[in-house]
This record gives C-alpha cells, structure tokens and sequence, in this order.
C-alpha cells in the first residue's frame, strides 16, 4: 500500500523534529524521565518507559509503516519469543527506513531494524538471528541494568540517551560523539554494549534461534559475512559501530553453533515476498528497479515469484500500471488470496481509478479476515479513495479498537472525516495520531481543537473529548514529574 499523503506527512514531521540529541526531547514534547525515581526498574516501570520512549523514537526516525512488513516483522520476532525465557511483558518489532545494517532493542520489549538489515540477508536464518540477539538483550535486561548502573552514579536524562541512540542508528559515528559530549565518554556503554554483554546476547540468541527452529550456524555465518564487507569501506558498518564484533566473538559463535546439529532450513514464502518488497520500494533508487528485477529475472534461476512481484512493484511505482498488472494478474491465478499480490493489485486499480473493482475484490478478502490488518488498510484506503467515507471509517474504528497504535490507520481515520467536514473528530484523529508519536502538546492542542467545533448541544460529546485530554494532560504532568 502506498499511501503517498501519508509518507508526506511523516517526511514533514520527521523534518521538524530535527535528529539533534536536545531536540528531539525538547521538540518532542517528552519530559525529562531519568534521575533517581528509575535507579530501581522493575519490569512495570521498564514498560512504562519502554512505550513513552518508542513512541518517541517513532517520531523522530523515518519509521516503515508498511502493513505486509509489519505483519511479517511481528510474526517472525514473536515466534522467537515463545521460544525465549524470561519474557515479562509482549514484545513489539518496528521498521526503521534505513539502507544500513541495523536493528536495536529499548526498554520494554521494543525492538526495531533497519530495512537494509533484511535487505542484505541471505536466508531467513540470517535475519532471524539480528532479531533473537536483540530479543536476548532485552530478556537478559541489559538496557534496562545499564540504566540502573547509571542512576546510581548520578541522576541522568534517560530521553537524553535515547537521543543519542536514535542519532546512532541513523549516523553511528555522530550518535557516539553526542553520547560523548553529552554524558561522557563512559556513557558510550549506551550504545556500545559491554562485551560480556554482547556475548550474553549472542549465546542465548543462537539459542532462541535454533529453538525456533532456525539454522544456529547462520549467526557465524552473518558475522563474517559483516566483518568481510566492513574491510572495503573506510567506516565501519552501522551494525559494527552498535554491536562491536572482534574475531573471538566471530570464533566464539562459531564453536558455539557446532554444539548444534546443522539443519537446511527453506525459507517461508513471507520472507522471500518481503524481502522483494524491501528491495524494490526502500532499497533500490525508484528509477533504477525496473532494470534491476528484470536483470534477475533474466539471470540463470532468476526467474521466481519473489524477482516477479519485486519487478510488478517497480513497475507500479514507476507509473507503468499495465505492465504491473499484467505480473500481478498472473501472480493472483496462482494465489488468489495471497496478500502480497491483493495489496500491489489494489494500489494499480485504485491508480487507474478503479474503485469499483477494488472495493468488491477487498469486501471478499475482508470476509474472510476480518480482522486483519493489511485488508483492512487496504479496503479502508479504497473506501477513502472511492468517497465512500463512512465505511473507512468504520473499518478503521474497528480495527483501532484491537489494534491502537496503527499510525496508518489514525491517518486514514483523520483524513476520511477531514472529507466528511467532521472537523471534531478530525482533530481528535489527529491528536491521537500525535499520541501515538509522543507529542503531548501537539495532541491536546488537537484535542482543543476538536472541543471548539463540538456543537454547543453535544454536551456528552463535549465532556468525553474533555475528559480525554484532561487524561492526557494528567500522563504528561506524570512524566514530567518522574
């Protein structure tokens, strides 16, 4: 799903917020949340701080908001879970729009990666085993210890490191040298986890790994395959700057994966069709990924589903709406319910102004799962291209009611009562929008907003959106005062 308005708008926001260790806390609207109240975090309080500061980095990093990737990311990183020990509350897995080799875990269970980390993969094991090592970070607490450790010495912003690590995961080098100049060179353990740390991490994720029934020698095998590539740059790789990688740990894995039995593990369609995905629309140049998928296709065994829905996406995106759906048609015969080629299929209806077409394919699709999201972003975002706004929304209330921190879904909502001229709940839309993005002031700015075109009769209209931003207001006190 493209969802063009959408990724203006987070450009924008991005673009104001600004990457600066200050300025994101300062333009955020986020409080200082460190000093001595956490020099003690239990697991309550770890995810307290953990979901304030993702929403935070949600708003200052160019976050993926791809249904089909989020899906995939989610069900991969909670199938290792189960797998894991020590789990105190439910894990959620982000995209980061970044080229680089990366993923960081933060307080609470929030894990993200870059999409270049899955980009570069070269077996679902590979990229399985980025995520179980930041899965074991935070199982082990490592982040949440290194707080502790922190506090102890002196009280310190804990939004202030997480500055640094947002910086750190767009730019390493500059993340470190604000880490430095911020808070000293022995904070750079924010960034940089110990070695025993490391090590911890590698051990009990190559477990998680081959638990969930992944092939443990892909650890060894990513890890020289990142120290080989870091010897051609003159900078070291964003995964290597994070995660510092000498040639023991390399050996360390090594030994330790042969204490496991060696298993040819295929990968799922899932990863090959998201891997695709990533390629054509957040890796490659736009204009270059026509030629590039119709060169692998063209190479000895290139010619698969993967290469061929990766070619149907850039010619989509490169405006060649009839060649895309010549692919895609042929793709769905073989898979009609697939919903990696339902959601290129819709945006080339929907761009050749089909909304009919698109509506019917999405209403069968939304029979059958109801209460998925990609069909339901998809059947939304055709409602609101068709004028059909009453059924967006009710779509998007539905799926907001299971699901409540779906950025595309607020979008969508706020955009389909901005067409209506409900200019009340398009406000309120909004400011959950920027909740979710931790912007407390921006949101009940939004909430006054809604409350000034509330007619003067709505008076329960009036005191559920009052009381809504008093909650608000009275989170935001809280923090503050923490």
């Amino acid at each position: 799903m493209s969802f063009k308005a959408a990724q203006q708008f987070f450009v924008a926001f991005l673009v104001s917020f600004g990457l600066a260790t200050g300025s994101v806390q300062a333009r955020s609207g986020l409080p200082d949340i460190g000093g001595n109240a956490f020099s003690t975090l239990t697991p309550e309080k770890e995810k307290q701080l953990g979901d304030v500061l993702m929403r935070q980095t949600r708003g200052s990093l160019p976050m993926v908001y791809d249904p089909l990737l989020d899906e995939y990311l989610n069900d991969l990183g909670n199938r290792l879970v189960a797998r894991a020990n020590d789990v105190k509350f439910p894990f959620k897995f982000y995209w980061v729009n970044n080229k680089h080799i990366n993923a960081f875990a933060t307080l609470g269970g929030n894990i993200a990666s870059h999409t270049g980390t899955l980009a570069v993969s070269e077996s679902e094991s590979e990229f399985a085993s980025v995520i179980s090592h930041e899965i074991a970070h935070v199982t082990q607490r490592h982040i949440a210890r290194f707080v502790e450790a922190q506090n102890q010495r002196a009280p310190m912003s804990l939004a202030a490191i997480l500055g640094a690590v947002v910086l750190a995961t767009v730019n390493p080098e500059a993340g470190m040298a604000a880490m430095m100049a911020t808070q000293g060179a022995a904070q750079q353990s924010a960034i940089n986890f110990t070695r025993g740390n490391e090590q911890e991490a590698d051990r009990i994720g190559m477990k998680i790994l081959a638990d969930s029934g992944f092939d443990p020698y892909a650890v060894p095998e990513f890890f020289y395959k990142l120290t080989q590539q870091s010897r051609f740059v003159n900078q070291q790789l964003a995964f290597l700057q994070t995660h510092p990688l000498s040639q023991a740990r390399v050996s360390d894995t090594r030994l330790r994966a042969e204490q496991f039995e060696r298993r040819y593990v295929p990968d799922s369609q899932d990863y090959i069709l998201s891997k695709a995905r990533v390629l054509a629309r957040y890796h490659f140049p736009t204009k270059e990924t026509v030629e590039i998928f119709q060169q692998r296709l063209s190479q000895p065994g290139g010619n698969t589903k993967a290469n061929l829905y990766g070619l149907a996406i850039a010619k989509l995106d490169n405006g060649l709406l009839i060649e895309a759906q010549k692919i895609i048609e042929d793709l769905l015969q073989q898979d009609p319910h697939n919903l990696y080629y339902v959601d290129v299929y819709t945006d080339i209806l929907l761009g050749q102004n089909q909304y009919k077409k698109a509506l019917e394919m999405l209403e069968q699709e939304y029979l059958i799962r109801p209460n998925n999201q990609v069909v339901t972003l998809n059947y939304a975002n055709a409602a609101v291209k068709a004028g059909s706004y009453r059924l967006a929304i009710h779509l998007l209330r539905n799926l907001l009611y299971y699901k409540n921190d779906n950025i595309l879904a607020y979008d969508l909502l706020s955009d389909a009562y901005k067409q209506l001229e409900d200019f009340a709940k398009y406000y309120e839309a909004r400011a959950d929008l920027y909740y979710q993005l931790a912007n407390y002031p921006k949101a009940i700015d939004d909430l006054n907003e809604a409350l000034n075109h509330i007619g003067e009769n709505s008076r329960l209209e009036n005191r559920r959106v009052e009381a809504k931003k008093q909650q608000l207001q009275a989170e935001f006190d809280r923090l503050r005062k923490m």
